[in-house]
């Protein structure tokens, strides 16, 4: 994923991704409920990411020129449907710390045995 742009105005961004998304770029918005924060700070506005970055060139094209012609399109209802599901996601990220766990157990347990091993 790359970001393209940076923006309080939410509405805006939203325009951006609808835009990208009609010629077949996939885009997401990350941080919208930021955008109602009080204070405002450029850390904490919401950003348009695209998820494929090979088409990262043609995306910032579009955006500079409405009219600009994107050649790599991919169908976006069928990258969406084929993307993990939320429950997926958090599963694939348990076991992942859960691997970690394990590795970062074992390189203790042999330090341990390490230094027994050393000062025996």
């Amino acid at each position: 994923m790359k970001m393209l742009a940076r923006n309080g105005d939410i509405q805006y961004l939203r325009s951006l991704k609808q835009r990208l998304e009609e010629n077949g770029i996939p885009a997401s918005i990350q941080g919208e409920e930021t955008a109602r924060m009080l204070v405002p700070n450029v850390a904490f506005e919401p950003t348009l990411w695209i998820y494929l970055d090979e088409q990262y060139e043609e995306a910032e094209a579009l955006l500079e020129d409405p009219d600009y012609v994107v050649i790599n399109k991919i169908d976006v209802t069928e990258f969406y449907e084929n993307l993990p599901s939320e429950e997926e996601q958090r599963s694939a990220v348990t076991n992942a710390f859960l691997h970690l766990g394990w590795v970062a157990g074992l390189i203790v347990l042999g330090l341990l045995l390490l230094i027994k091993i050393l000062y025996s």
